[in-house]
């Protein structure tokens, strides 16, 4: 009687070891991930129904992490604004303390001239400062410094912010009452939208457009900021400034015509740093806004970085535990192959 016995060829059974080596292989790197990241390998196929859970609580976290880094570079932003306008209110206020005493004394010298000089040309660096590539007071274009340097050219009226204040003034008033007119037309002269201020002395966005920055700083909550170099705290404090930069108070033939243009340009710079001042205090607030923003922020991003790791967190000890058994599988499946590998007929002849 002749019996059949079935059995596993050795070449295929090799070949059947070695993509249990495969595969084994596969499992024992996606464990080691696992326990090195302490994430789940294959993610969504180990949650199940509760992937939907993580993809929510990811999205949220990616919503705040946006919020958190936006809110961060507009803080900064802003802090560069406040500090900006400081230092803005506290140059104008030496030329404003020297002129009280000039004209107090009744001695004005050409010190004051140059005084107003510096202090005009410091003014204009200071408000032509950037922050990350983007200039801080020209409105919505960003991209270019808002106030002409004093003596130098604007191509767009060609005359330099000097020649525009030259053009008023002349040779100077003659009387009081004359100081008091031209004081005036300069006044007129640098009123953004009407005068020659935006085409000669101001590059930034004029003040005849609506458009201010905007930021969104959370879901429903957006702030509008930005204070333009065209406002009026910057135009009294820089026509202000100009009115003494651009002549010599000390040379004009009339006494009271010399005082009456010294009591107008000592008004404006007070108006202007009072304005600024005003700008500045509401920056701070801004800013105060923002802050609490940012914190609240940093509280939701925390209890959804927890809850996201509570989702995705493997257990360390099952995952340990997990490596262990298959680096021994491995290790078996290592040996059997290595043995069928050595098989040969002449093992047995």
């Amino acid at each position: 009687m002749i019996s059949t016995m079935n059995s596993m060829a050795t070449l295929q059974g090799s070949l059947a070891s070695r993509r249990n080596i495969a595969d084994l292989s596969q499992r024992l790197d996606s464990a080691g991930r696992e326990v090195s990241t302490g994430k789940h390998a294959d993610m969504y196929r180990t949650l199940g129904p509760r992937s939907a859970e993580a993809l929510a609580v990811r999205s949220q976290l990616a919503r705040i992490d946006g919020f958190v880094q936006s809110n961060g570079a507009l803080s900064r932003r802003l802090e560069a604004g406040a500090g900006a306008l400081s230092d803005i209110r506290t140059t104008a206020q030496g030329v404003i303390e020297t002129a009280l005493q000039s004209g107090g004394s009744g001695q004005v010298t050409a010190t004051l001239q140059a005084s107003a000089q510096a202090a005009l040309e410091q003014i204009i660096g200071i408000a032509n400062r950037d922050h990350a590539g983007e200039a801080l007071f020209s409105g919505i274009d960003t991209d270019r410094a808002p106030l002409q340097p004093f003596d130098e050219v604007n191509p767009r009226s060609g005359v330099s912010p000097r020649q525009m204040v030259d053009a008023v003034i002349g040779a100077g008033p003659a009387d009081a009452a004359g100081a008091e007119a031209m004081a005036d037309t300069l006044a007129a002269v640098f009123t953004p939208g009407t005068g020659n201020f935006e085409d000669s002395f101001y590059n930034g966005t004029a003040a005849a457009v609506p458009d201010r920055l905007m930021a969104r700083i959370d879901e429903n909550e957006t702030i509008t900021h930005g204070i333009q170099a065209n406002d009026p705290g910057f135009t009294d404090l820089l026509r202000g400034l100009s009115m003494l930069a651009a002549t010599d108070v000390s040379q004009f033939a009339d006494p009271a015509a010399g005082q009456a243009w010294l009591d107008r340009a000592v008004g404006a710079m007070s108006d202007g740093n009072a304005k600024l001042l005003q700008a500045e205090s509401k920056l701070g607030a801004q800013q105060a806004r923002l802050e609490s923003v940012m914190e609240a922020h940093a509280v939701k991003r925390d209890l959804y970085a927890k809850q996201s790791n509570a989702i995705e967190t493997v257990d360390p000890y099952e995952a340990a535990t997990r490596l262990t058994e298959l680096q021994t599988q491995l290790e078996a499946s290592y040996m059997v192959t290595s043995r069928l590998s050595k098989l040969s007929f002449l093992n047995y002849v």
